[in-house]
């Protein structure tokens, strides 16, 4: 079960599966986060820097890592945006494709907003001298609508096919595949027995190729039959959509709790003079009367100022 803690005081995000904890910490002034992974049962740890900035018209979020280190022992793979080639070589189990790809990390990628979206939307919501709150709800809103839409085309499309294709979900994922049958688990147990060689022309791998090209015909996005969402974004549309609807009704339940009204600080500063001018009179009033009476006024007088001066100072 994927868990996600998000901390706002420490801008900080726990993301927490079967697998990995990942924990993110924010530092918005700066435009970067850091990350650190681990693996469960063990005690290995990645632990990255990203700097991000925020393009509009439209918006979107752009990254590149400018540190990445593992350990223990300590040792780094990217410092300060350039990748340490000549120190990742000394380890001979390091295969070229790796390199290859911390090339690209260290260059600016645009990033899909709803792959990893707790992080991605926790980036945006806060920069409002970017993004207005308005329009960090509109986001919110299309991106959910989206994601419904898209899921919706997609089952219309599994109903319409000629193999009875069927979504899978799982508790964390959806997919496509065949209907569950007797039959297909045993073509499916059959079919992992055989060497990679005899897997290639067996009926089984038919099915995979079928599958594969329907998921591209749906998900690719120079395809006439897209759906307008990607691959992964249906994969996680559950956990995508209940982030987003969490994320509306946190902020509707915000807006609605109604605000006393604000008062101005020279209204307050004129309220707070009328009500000494006033305290003033009362006192005078009474001085010839008793002294004992004056006390006591003075005493419930000085309780009633410090009360409607909180009040004041709370609204200014």
């Amino acid at each position: 079960m994927r868990k996600v803690d998000i901390f706002e005081e420490e801008n900080s995000i726990v993301i927490d599966d079967q697998y990995s904890t990942d924990t993110f910490n924010f530092f918005p002034k700066e435009r970067k986060f850091e990350v650190s992974s681990s693996t469960k049962n063990d005690v290995f740890y990645n632990n990255s820097t990203v700097e991000y900035k925020i393009s509009l018209n439209p918006i979107e979020l752009w990254m590149r890592t400018t540190e990445l280190s593992h350990e223990p022992p300590l040792e780094y793979s990217i410092k300060d945006g350039v990748v340490l080639e000549s120190e990742i070589n000394k380890n001979k189990f390091i295969q070229k494709d790796w390199i290859e790809h911390l090339k690209k990390e260290v260059e600016w990628t645009k990033i899909p907003l709803l792959n990893n979206c707790e992080v991605n939307l926790y980036i945006l919501s806060k920069h409002p001298e970017i993004i207005s709150k308005d329009d960090y709800r509109r986001i919110l809103r299309q991106s959910l609508e989206k994601i419904k839409l898209g899921v919706s085309k997609v089952e219309e499309a599994v109903r319409e096919d000629k193999y009875s294709l069927q979504i899978e979900t799982t508790e964390c994922s959806k997919g496509i595949w065949y209907p569950e049958s007797e039959a297909e688990k045993k073509e499916r147990n059959e079919y992992y027995k055989l060497d990679a060689e005899k897997q290639k022309n067996s009926p089984y791998e038919k099915r995979f190729k079928y599958v594969r090209d329907f998921e591209d015909s749906l998900f690719k996005e120079n395809s006439p039959k897209y759906v307008g969402i990607s691959e992964e974004e249906f994969r996680g549309s559950d956990e995508i959509m209940r982030h987003l609807q969490k994320l509306l009704d946190k902020k509707e339940s915000t807006s609605e709790t109604s605000a006393e009204p604000k008062i101005s600080k020279a209204n307050g500063i004129i309220i707070s003079l009328l009500l000494t001018l006033f305290i003033s009179w009362v006192v005078s009033w009474f001085i010839a009367i008793n002294p004992f009476l004056i006390f006591i006024l003075v005493e419930i007088v000085a309780f009633l100022q410090g009360v409607i001066g909180s009040w004041i100072e709370k609204r200014l």
